[in-house]
């Protein structure tokens, strides 16, 4: 299994490239509304940044041509080697 950095960066890529079942297989249950309610606004980014705040928390910035969108997120390893989101937020 992937360590949870590895997991930060190709969860990223999934936005980018609209992996739809990867990016469901990241969420919680909990998660899962507060994801539904960021996709009624779709990321179009071409590359990511990401910032690994410690403690299992990451901003993962989503650019684009002409935008930029920051989403913060706390993971938890839900099972051996499995990394999940538990809660995320855009930030501004």
């Amino acid at each position: 299994m992937a360590d949870i950095k590895e997991t930060w960066n190709r969860h990223g890529m999934d936005v980018v490239n609209g992996n739809m079942a990867g990016l469901m297989g990241d969420l919680t249950p909990a998660a899962m509304a507060k994801a539904m309610g960021l996709a009624a606004n779709p990321i179009q980014a071409k590359s990511i940044e990401v910032k690994d705040l410690g403690g299992n928390e990451v901003e993962i910035t989503y650019v684009g041509d002409a935008s930029r969108r920051t989403i913060w997120s706390k993971w938890e390893e839900t099972s051996p080697g499995k990394w999940q989101i538990a809660d995320l937020v855009e930030r501004q």
